[in-house]
Order: C-alpha cells, then structure tokens, then sequence
C-alpha cells in the first residue's frame, strides 16, 4: 500500500505514514472517512439538529463545503440552517 499525501510506500497494518507521518487510510477502518460523504444516519441527525439549532447546520455545511465529496449534502444543510434560521427568526419576533 502507497500513502496517498506522499506516494511511499507503507505496510499495510501501518497506521501513519513513516514518510510524512500522516494517518495512513486503512480500508474498512472507522478512521477511514476520507473520501466519503456522511452516512444516512448522520445525515439525519445533522438535519434534525439543525431543525432545532440552525447553527449546527451552518458549522457543519461550511464544513462540508471543503470536502469535495460531501458538497451536495452541504449545501442541502446549508439550505435547511438558512430556511430554519429564518423560521426561528420569524418565531421570535413574532411575525
């Protein structure tokens, strides 16, 4: 197995690269989330979360916008903290 950061060469039950000294990406491990959107579940709590406190929504959108591979499913949090942001909004001030 290769490290993906610097190309040397590392066993495979290596956990950081002895080259760069970065985490190696171990298939199947739980540290393994490199290169992967978030899963159903966590979807579905970062959405309920942002229901109810919008701002989970926007650190966590923000966040995903960074990863290439989550950007849909931020934006779509986004969405939700900006509509939800502005439900509370109308709540509070009692329009």
């Amino acid at each position: 197995m290769y490290c993906r950061y610097c190309g040397k060469q590392v066993k495979d039950k290596a956990i950081v690269c002895t080259g760069c000294g970065r985490p190696v990406d171990v298939p199947g491990s739980l540290m393994s989330t490199a290169g992967k959107g978030w899963g159903f579940w966590m979807m579905v709590a970062l959405v309920v979360a942002s229901f109810v406190f919008p701002p989970v929504g926007f650190v966590f959108g923000v966040k995903g916008l960074m990863d290439a591979h989550k950007k849909a499913q931020a934006s779509a949090l986004l969405t939700v903290a900006i509509f939800m942001s502005l439900i509370w909004l109308a709540l509070i001030l009692g329009l």
